[in-house]
């Protein structure tokens, strides 16, 4: 078996359908399973398989494992010698898959690589990122960072080294599984989880690429988009145990304290702006919630 497509779903048939027919009619030339971990759906996910997707083999939790958790089952009975982590909200275009198992082959040096995402509309969407630090996280915390993009660096032809590539694709070499263990379960539900896996890869001596030949649409946000102020604080909450595991105790509430005194100029700013806007209110009220929430990163994600 030379591939494993592991993927995560939650309440998402419609994108699930669209992001199955692709496989099937896109990966040729390798021998491949695809291995659904459901997080207790309720909208006829897994009728809909059983249904148009026979061969696809289905893992159906009883409660919601989240993303690392889900995964990682699906990992636990994968047979193939290398591992796809790949989102719901996905198409895969042409040869992808089968080109990524192709350099792999190619490059033994390589724990882990990622292929170039994009948005529906065929435009570049972020697919790899250096490690962050206190200071990228102000930086793209301010206006600043509309200006700066990989877009140029992404848009070369070859392959390069990388830092940590997008969990929405990301295959791994079954070594490295083993070696690692997969996604580190403290990240559930989301966000982060591959930035550590990367780390974890990385400091064991194995290279990460971003190849930027095949090509996979990923509708971005599409999961999350419904609680837009609760997945932004599961965000910033597992950078915060990114840099409490990583980095440290010390670095990790450095980086807190930063991100409560950006938070607090954002109140400022909503609250300047919300008197000749009325529209600001709403991201005034949102950077108030956040504000309070991640004053205390132990607090519980809300279902």
């Amino acid at each position: 078996m030379d591939l494993s497509v592991v993927i995560v779903n939650t309440n998402t048939r419609d994108m699930l359908r669209d992001c199955l027919k692709s496989i099937f009619q896109e990966t040729k030339g390798i021998e491949y399973e695809v291995i659904v971990s459901d997080n207790n759906s309720t909208d006829g996910s897994k009728e809909m398989m059983e249904r148009e997707f026979p061969e696809v083999i289905i893992i159906k939790s009883s409660g919601n494992m989240g993303f690392s958790g889900a995964n990682n089952l699906g990992f636990g009975i994968s047979k193939g010698r290398y591992i796809l982590a790949l989102n719901p909200d996905t198409i895969v275009l042409k040869t992808a898959l089968s080109d990524m198992v192709g350099f792999m082959d190619n490059h033994t040096e390589a724990g882990a690589c990622g292929c170039k995402l994009l948005n529906a509309d065929k435009t570049l969407q972020p697919s790899w990122e250096n490690f962050p630090t206190i200071f990228s996280e102000i930086f793209y915390a301010t206006p600043f960072n509309k200006i700066f993009t990989h877009s140029r660096r992404m848009n070369r032809g070859d392959f390069y080294e990388v830092d940590w590539v997008m969990g929405a694709c990301l295959m791994v070499r079954r070594e490295v599984l083993e070696k690692t263990g997969g996604f580190d379960e403290i990240y559930n539900p989301i966000y982060s989880e591959e930035t550590d896996w990367c780390y974890r890869i990385k400091k064991l001596g194995w290279k990460i690429y971003y190849y930027p030949e095949p090509e996979i649409i990923h509708l971005w946000g599409q999961t999350t988009k419904k609680k837009a102020v609760w997945f932004s604080l599961q965000l910033q909450r597992n950078k915060y145990l990114f840099f409490k595991k990583n980095y440290g105790i010390i670095y990790a509430n450095v980086y807190r304290g930063c991100r409560l005194i950006i938070y607090s100029l954002l109140i400022i700013y909503y609250s300047v702006a919300s008197i000749f806007d009325n529209d600001k209110l709403n991201s005034l009220k949102q950077k108030w919630k956040l504000f309070i929430l991640f004053l205390h990163p132990k607090l519980k994600m809300p279902n």
